[in-house]
């Protein structure tokens, strides 16, 4: 009873939160959903499923269930899915501060016991948040206002230092100019706490190209007295295997016209 009564109570000093992600870790995840991928374009080729006409909710929920296969099966498939609980859709966490206790991060991938050292395993994870990439879901507004974001200001990942987007981009739109492009804006890299810059990273082990933002944080923690610091972003792309429309990043073009003129007028 004593050790219930004595409880951390989900708070700690500031040296030790946030917790650290290890890198082999994220890797795993991003070769687990790389997989997946190609097995849900698989099922494209078979006329199963059509990731142009279907909704974000419908190809997460697509790809949360090949994962869930992955994880049954043994370590072959993705070396270090062991070492992961099953993977979670939508599981409902509070925001940093406890005000929001519904906030729902389209996927989450809790480490088993003793991978990261923590007093309190459910903030403690590799969260991630997938958004489509196409004409109606344009990156700043889309992928960065309504996702990225998220992980900036405390709605997720704040007790850890890495977490993940994952872009269903139907147009066409790669990493990593369709992201720096909309980073280049000065006021949408403020919002995101970024130097508007991207680090590049090994790609997936499927060859999907994988790179890296880093994000201020400036809200404080619950029993800390600083801020939580950076959190670095990883960005894996996935495509269908034919765009399913000829749009381009619309803050692509934009970026390049303003280019091609600061060019011409050198």
């Amino acid at each position: 009873m004593s050790g219930l009564m004595t409880r951390a109570r989900c708070r700690a000093p500031a040296d030790q939160l946030p917790k650290a992600i290890p890198t082999a870790l994220i890797v795993v995840v991003q070769n687990a959903i790389s997989l997946a991928w190609q097995y849900l374009l698989d099922e494209v080729r078979e006329g199963n499923f059509s990731i142009c006409h279907s909704t974000e909710d419908e190809i997460t929920e697509k790809l949360y269930m090949i994962l869930g296969e992955l994880d049954a099966a043994d370590d072959d498939a993705i070396p270090g899915l062991s070492l992961l609980q099953t993977p979670v859709r939508e599981g409902n966490i509070r925001s940093f501060d406890g005000e929001h206790l519904d906030k729902q991060p389209d996927l989450t991938f809790r480490p088993i016991k003793g991978q990261i050292p923590s007093n309190n395993s459910v903030p403690t994870a590799i969260f991630i948040e997938c958004k489509p990439v196409d004409s109606t879901h344009p990156v700043p507004s889309t992928y960065c206002r309504a996702g990225l974001i998220r992980f900036v200001n405390g709605d997720y990942a704040w007790a850890v230092d890495r977490a993940m987007m994952v872009g269903y981009v139907r147009n066409i739109c790669v990493l990593p100019d369709g992201l720096a492009a909309a980073l280049a804006d000065p006021a949408l890299s403020s919002e995101l706490g970024s130097s508007g810059k991207l680090a590049p990273l090994p790609n997936s082990a499927l060859g999907d190209i994988v790179c890296q933002s880093t994000h201020r944080r400036a809200f404080v923690l619950p029993g800390t007295s600083s801020a939580a610091g950076e959190i670095h972003i990883n960005h894996l792309w996935l495509h269908p295997e034919e765009p399913c429309e000829r749009s381009r990043c619309r803050v692509v073009l934009s970026h390049s016209k303003a280019l091609s003129a600061d060019v011409s007028t050198s």
